[in-house]
């Protein structure tokens, strides 16, 4: 007896499973990772020179002026990668794990917005929620690997393992979590990205007439809405990046109070030129290579779904 099919929906209506949203984020997020790494690396050293009371401090120095520095005196190019390994399974685990969970409570959303008899289509309120929820879920998993990342390109010269023992031995099986409270706060600031560049697309694509954005704008205003979102949370990410630092850190507001009355309110943006380019292009590639990734991944989820419907 032949397997009865049932009706097809049109590829047109057909929604990317959120396996494959976390895959084309995990692709885009690593290609980009190898892009950006040496402006990650003089990013953290720049945000960290600022609690560092052994160094003296460059305020002339800029992100380039780091990389050149890094290059000079570390070792060359291997320098500039190090820790890329940790830092890339940092980034994928995250990635993936992001994009997988905004997606699947975004559909959850959606359905019961249609069951409240509602349009399917999210508030500003339930669009920042979910996204902060995704982000602070994700974080909970790659804080540990990311306390690994930083000390490696801070000047570790252990393995990955080595590195993981020594945090284990200076703080016990918490200190693999320090910092996590700043990233309770930091959860907005993918929400705020995501946000940001929902309603520019949508408001592009209304008056310009059109129907997708191309790679160049999808460039362009996915490194736009992270810009944006990292002005507006950058003191909170100054501080989560100093959390392994500190001796006997005490949490994000006795770094803040620190640097405060160390520097003053301009000391809590040190090193935030460094973040703004380094997420402008980040975010930029990440997002040109996901959208890419993504439309090919759903024309392979679509003709699966269309071979299951007609019972083949």
């Amino acid at each position: 007896m032949a397997n009865e099919s049932k009706e097809v929906i049109p590829f047109e209506e057909f929604k990317l499973p959120p396996v494959g949203h976390a895959l084309s984020g995990a692709v885009g997020s690593t290609i980009a990772n190898l892009f950006i790494y040496p402006l990650d690396i003089s990013t953290t050293r720049l945000q960290l020179e600022s609690t560092d009371e052994s160094k003296p401090k460059d305020k002339s120095k800029g992100i380039l002026g780091t990389i050149a520095g890094i290059y000079k005196n570390e070792g060359g190019l291997k320098a500039l990668y190090a820790g890329l390994g940790a830092d890339t399974f940092a980034t994928v685990l995250s990635s993936f794990l992001y994009f997988y969970l905004y997606s699947a409570l975004r559909n959850v959303q959606e359905k019961f917005n249609v069951s409240m008899g509602k349009k399917p289509t999210l508030n500003v309120a339930q669009e920042l929620f979910l996204g902060a929820e995704a982000a602070l879920i994700s974080r909970l998993f790659t804080t540990p690997v990311s306390q690994v990342t930083t000390r490696l390109q801070t000047g570790g010269t252990g393995s990955f393992l080595d590195t993981m023992r020594e945090i284990y031995k200076e703080k016990g099986i918490t200190g693999f979590w320090t910092g996590y409270r700043a990233s309770m706060v930091l959860v907005s600031n993918p929400s705020i990205t995501y946000f940001v560049f929902e309603k520019v697309k949508a408001l592009y694509l209304r008056v310009y007439k059109k129907t997708a954005l191309g790679p160049l704008e999808v460039f362009l205003v996915s490194a736009l809405a992270k810009s944006i979102a990292t002005m507006i949370t950058y003191p909170f990410i100054f501080s989560k990046a100093n959390a392994p630092a500190i001796e006997k850190e005490k949490g994000m507001t006795a770094i803040i109070k620190t640097v405060l009355a160390r520097e003053g309110p301009s000391g809590l943006y040190k090193g935030m030129e460094a973040q703004l380019i380094k997420g402008f292009f980040n975010q930029g590639i990440m997002y040109m290579i996901k959208d890419r990734v993504a439309v090919y991944l759903a024309l392979a989820f679509y003709a699966s779904y269309k071979l299951k419907a007609q019972g083949k």
